[in-house]
């Protein structure tokens, strides 16, 4: 992820995340616990203490009541909820939803894509994002193995959902997980660490995955054209850019309003004089950016 960030100034502002035992391994939580999930009940308690198990909220959907958490954790958003097969069989749903730098260059090259290209657009996202979480779940299930040496972590799917309504207009993508609900299942038995802490990798707060190389800018937009998806970054400064943008056609601009139309490239030369009488010189105009 990039090195500088800057919060979500939407975003409530929750509890940073300390410590989890794996709902899949309980028991005594070892002294230094290191794994950035937050317990089900810190996250989940408003589900938990309306239904106790997940069998009580199974019962509340067939009943017609929407059982459902969404929340962040100093993270990308996050879902659990019960859903219904057309069988009638009852899961729990794990789901984190696509954030941080790469919701940006998403967001940049679904405009590239234009209506014509969007039924390929969201083919190769859905591919794309598959291949990123096979190379991310065995880092996210190192870190839990730390402490729970024969944890397994599960493999998520990636998923796309209509656009929010008061959204950018581009599809919601996301990773998730379906739990089974049986008779001795509780909440905890439905929460996998390792899906939590991929919230984590998307955020665009913390730097704890910095070191993974396929979360910085340039692989993702490269794993993305990969897959057809026209991800274009600043040759400048690295931002996701897009010049097809309605309200901006023909000027490349980020949806980081930061750096909007503006490459702050950190490597450009500011180091001429000052005018002796005048303020502004025409540095301060800054200069547009242009794709790699």
């Amino acid at each position: 992820m990039p090195k500088k960030r800057k919060k979500n100034p939407k975003a409530p502002r929750k509890q940073a995340p300390a410590r989890s035992a794996s709902a899949q391994r309980p028991g005594a939580e070892p002294e230094g616990w290191k794994v950035r999930v937050t317990k089900s009940r810190d996250a989940l308690d408003g589900l938990a203490d309306r239904y106790p198990t997940p069998l009580d909220g199974v019962k509340a959907v067939r009943a017609g009541e929407h059982v459902e958490w969404i929340g962040s954790i100093e993270g990308s958003m996050m879902r659990h909820r019960i859903v219904l097969a057309d069988d009638g069989t009852a899961a729990i749903e794990q789901a984190v939803f696509v954030g941080g730098c790469l919701e940006q260059v998403l967001l940049c090259a679904w405009h590239q894509a234009g209506e014509p290209g969007r039924d390929l657009f969201e083919t190769g996202v859905l591919t794309a994002l598959d291949d990123l979480h096979a190379t991310l779940r065995p880092v996210l299930e190192a870190e839990v193995r730390d402490v729970c040496p024969d944890y397994h972590a599960a493999v998520l799917r990636s998923f796309r959902e209509e656009p929010e309504r008061d959204g950018a207009g581009m599809p919601v993508f996301g990773w998730r997980v379906l739990h089974p609900a049986g008779p001795g299942t509780t909440w905890e038995d439905t929460i996998d660490a390792a899906a939590w802490n991929s919230s984590l990798t998307m955020s665009s707060w913390p730097d704890h995955y910095d070191h993974v190389p396929e979360l910085q800018p340039a692989r993702l937009a490269q794993l993305l054209r990969d897959h057809g998806v026209p991800a274009v970054l600043c040759a400048g400064c690295g931002t996701p850019i897009t010049d097809r943008h309605p309200r901006w056609t023909g000027v490349w601009i980020t949806p980081d309003s930061e750096s909007g139309p503006v490459c702050r490239d950190p490597r450009a030369d500011r180091d001429a004089p000052d005018p002796l009488l005048g303020m502004f010189t025409d540095q301060e105009f800054g200069d547009p950016h242009r794709p790699a």
